[in-house]
């Protein structure tokens, strides 16, 4: 009988937990790329007077942005530069812009970049040309071009 509870006396065994320990952990930070804000494309303006007369010159472009600024360019399968391409200088009521769509809206006809565009108007150079002095306002924006296209 003594053999019989020496087998069975077996215990278990029981390993102690150990503590339980809290540790302040910082913060946890989600760190995500900054994205750029879209800055709003440029357009140069004129604002023609009533004395004013109409220019008659004719051009065609295709529409294209330079350093943010709506320009023309002779051929669409160039790269855009400023010895092929023309600041567009628009009548300030002749046009308007749609930024969501990025469509030009210029005498009720819409125009998306890349689309050819013929218009009236005259061709200047700047700072130094015959359109640029005091008889007609120009809002001209410096886009790195010295060409511009004067029209609507």
């Amino acid at each position: 009988m003594l053999a019989i509870v020496t087998l069975s006396g077996c215990t278990t065994y029981r390993a102690e937990r150990p503590p339980v320990v809290q540790v302040e952990m910082p913060e946890m930070v989600v760190v995500s790329e900054p994205i750029a804000a879209k800055t709003p494309l440029q357009i140069s303006t004129w604002s023609p007077a009533k004395t004013d007369g109409r220019f008659t010159a004719m051009t065609a472009g295709y529409l294209t942005v330079i350093n943010n600024c709506l320009a023309l360019t002779r051929d669409s399968d160039e790269v855009p530069t400023k010895d092929n391409s023309l600041l567009l200088v628009l009548a300030d009521t002749s046009f308007s812009w749609d930024a969501a769509q990025e469509v030009l809206l210029f005498e009720g006809k819409p125009y998306k970049i890349g689309d050819e565009l013929y218009l009236g108007g005259a061709a200047f150079t700047y700072p130094k040309g015959i359109l640029t002095g005091e008889n007609i306002k120009l809002n001209w924006i410096d886009c790195g071009l010295n060409k511009g296209w004067l029209g609507g």
